[in-house]
This record gives structure tokens, C-alpha cells and sequence, in this order.
């Protein structure tokens, strides 16, 4: 039997396919598309990925502990965490451009919306079928 871990790994590997496939398919890439594309997405989603952990890794302390001061630091940080995100979404949009059609791209910003809700769900069912 494998270790917890390898399993969380393997999971995040199915889901991160799976991720790939859906977008792959949602917003029609071509062969030559999805080549310079994923790459290029894959770089967006790992820096995205560190801001909001660096952002997360911030604050640990419940709202009831903090001080007023603090809580204007922690509104501060998050408004800032939300300005730097646009700022890298707006980047890659960009550089997706040179890749993939406006289009493409709405629909690639649909297409996550919709693997996420589509993860959402199917956690909800394993869960209620975990009960």
C-alpha cells in the first residue's frame, strides 16, 4: 500500500490532466496551440500559486485575536495580494494572446471556472457518499 502522500500526489496528477484535457478541449486548442500554451499556463498557475500562498503564509491568527491594527495590516495585505494577482492575470493575459485568440481566452477563463465547479461537485458527492 502506498504511502498518504503518493496518493495526494497521484490524485493532484489525475485532477491536474484532467484540468488539462477539459481546457485542451473547452477552448479549442490546436496541437501547435496547446504546445507553446500549457507551458506558458503552467508558469502563470505556479506564480499565481506562490502569491496566494506567500499572501496565506502571511496570517495565521483568528480575526477575534487580532488587534484593529493588525486587521488594517491584514485588509492592507489582502487588497495588495489582489493588486499584484491582476496584475500577473493581465501579464499572462497578454502573453496568451500571442498563443490563443481573445476568444480562446474568455473561454479558457470559463472553462476553470467550470472544472473548479465541476471538481466542487464531484467532492461534494464522494463525500455525501462517505456519510
Amino acid at each position: 500500500m502506498g504511502s498518504p502522500s503518493a496518493f495526494a500526489q497521484e490524485r493532484n496528477e489525475n485532477v491536474e490532466a484532467a484540468k488539462i484535457a477539459y481546457i485542451t478541449d473547452k477552448i479549442e486548442l490546436t496541437a501547435d496551440q496547446a504546445q507553446k500554451f500549457w507551458p506558458v499556463y503552467n508558469e502563470y498557475e505556479a506564480k499565481r500559486r506562490a502569491l496566494m500562498k506567500d499572501y496565506r503564509s502571511g496570517y495565521r491568527k483568528d480575526v477575534d485575536e487580532m488587534s484593529e491594527q493588525e486587521a488594517k495590516a491584514r485588509m492592507d495585505e489582502m487588497f495588495d495580494t489582489k493588486e499584484k494577482e491582476l496584475a500577473l492575470e493581465k501579464e499572462y493575459a497578454a502573453r496568451y494572446q500571442r498563443i490563443i485568440s481573445t476568444k480562446q481566452l474568455i473561454k479558457l477563463y470559463r472553462a476553470e471556472r467550470d472544472f473548479t465547479k465541476l471538481l466542487l461537485k464531484r467532492l461534494d458527492a464522494s463525500r455525501a457518499a462517505n456519510r
